[in-house]
């Protein structure tokens, strides 16, 4: 009975929008990209006229929707009127207006509607919008469902994030992501003198940070539930980190994202020595500097324990430090694994190769500066270390024809549904081997160019 109702209410929900398509270019625009199982519609790069935009909000047929992209559509402060007098928006708690050309007083007629009553994700990134449009979003009275909230590469500023954060708008949040918002260190400092209870995952990147706002923040408590923390390609730097492993506030932190911020080995012992970051199951250090020293503490650390995806790519780890991560027990829990641009060569393939703890990975990247040749790719094939492998990107090395047939005549990758070694000066005797061969039938996308 209950799938013969779900036929019935996704006809009634096609039939709808059939009815008041009229036959238009809109209309049959809207029908294309109409997703009717998640009653959504995605009309992201289409640019229209406000004559267009007019038309679509007034569209009967969008009060069956829950989720709207309008971003890239070429939007504006004007046209949002029509969006924001709509009618047959009630149901819709999710909207995205990314990539247009909205600014402040945009942003002051959307923090004015009460068309949006169930709303809870909003995603403004990449418009026009600046302090003021920061303080009316802050003050808006009618969008108290929001709980999701992308207002990355907008010019915030530090007086636009004291507005939000200080903000009956801003302690409902639960997701909030500002991304190249001009914050620096002040913006640290401001957020440090407020608490947003509810927030769990917050991203701050790129936004010059330096380890003086991170050690503002680190000894407040403004965000004592937080989960999840961005804060890649900043100056973060060792006394940062420092700072970030040792505040009570970070307890409850499950992911941390602190690629390109300047850290070296020191970064990588104050993780691994925290007595805070206990329950880490996510943990990104691409582009930093922690070396082989700095993967033996973390490979040894117990705040790993429950890790599920690891990045190290780019940190100078060599053959030494990818024995480290094979040899530690840390990583049975693992599932995704990048080690790109690290020197591992042959010698560091063979260790994992024969590791009895990467029995739950499902994703290893080892693209770029590597020096992975025919040997390493032989060890990868013949092993029996990774049962459970889905993706395997191996870009720019040196395996050649030899490691392709060692990839493509050993039954142990028969999981394999990525495969990528573009790159890696396999001629087309090399490439069929790969598309033909009989163990890799799980194959959906192999990259060989």
């Amino acid at each position: 009975m209950k799938e013969a109702k779900d036929i019935d209410d996704s006809l009634e929900f096609l039939r709808s929008f059939e009815k008041h398509a009229n036959n238009t270019e809109l209309g049959e625009l809207v029908l294309q990209r109409l997703d009717r199982h998640n009653k959504s519609l995605n009309l992201q790069g289409n640019r229209f006229t406000e004559i267009e935009f007019q038309s679509l909000f007034s569209f009967e047929s969008l009060k069956h929707l829950k989720s709207i992209d309008l971003s890239e559509t070429g939007m504006n402060s004007k046209v949002i009127k029509h969006l924001c007098s709509s009618k047959w928006l009630h149901h819709t708690t999710s909207l995205s207006l990314a990539n247009n050309n909205l600014d402040d007083e945009g942003i002051f007629f959307l923090s004015k509607t009460n068309c949006l009553p169930k709303l809870t994700s909003l995603d403004l990134s990449s418009n026009e919008i600046g302090t003021l449009g920061a303080k009316v979003l802050s003050l808006s009275k009618s969008l108290n469902s929001i709980c999701s909230l992308n207002i990355s590469y907008n010019r915030i500023e530090p007086l636009g994030i004291d507005s939000l954060a200080n903000s009956d708008f801003g302690r409902q949040l639960k997701f909030l992501q500002l991304r190249d918002t001009c914050l620096g260190n002040e913006g640290m400092k401001n957020f440090s003198s407020f608490r947003l209870d509810k927030l769990e995952s917050l991203d701050l990147s790129e936004n010059s940070i330096s380890n003086t706002g991170l050690e503002a923040l680190a000894i407040s408590n403004s965000f004592p539930n937080i989960k999840k923390l961005v804060l890649n390609n900043n100056h973060i730097g060792d006394d940062g980190i420092y700072a970030l492993s040792q505040s009570n506030m970070f307890c409850n932190l499950e992911s941390l994202f602190l690629a390109n911020n300047d850290l070296t080995t020191d970064s990588a012992i104050s993780i691994s020595e925290s007595r805070v970051l206990t329950q880490l199951k996510s943990l990104d250090i691409n582009n930093n500097d922690i070396r082989a020293e700095g993967t033996k503490a973390l490979s040894k650390s117990p705040n790993l324990k429950s890790i599920e995806y690891l990045d190290l790519g780019q940190n100078r780890l060599e053959s030494d430090g990818a024995k480290a991560l094979a040899q530690s027990p840390n990583m049975e829990t693992l599932k995704f694994l990048r080690l790109n641009n690290n020197n591992i060569k042959d010698a560091g393939i063979s260790e994992m190769a024969v590791s009895k703890y990467f029995t739950s990975l499902e994703h290893l990247f080892l693209e770029n500066e590597n020096w992975i040749h025919s040997e390493g790719a032989k060890s990868i094939a013949v092993s029996t270390a990774f049962p459970l492998l889905r993706t395997l990107v191996l870009t720019l090395n040196a395996i050649g024809d030899e490691g392709a047939f060692h990839l493509a005549g050993e039954n142990n990758l028969n999981s394999l549904e990525q495969l990528n070694v573009a790159g890696n000066k396999i001629s087309p005797r090399g490439e069929d081997a790969l598309r033909n061969s009989p163990h890799l039938q799980h194959l959906k996308n192999l990259e060989l160019v």
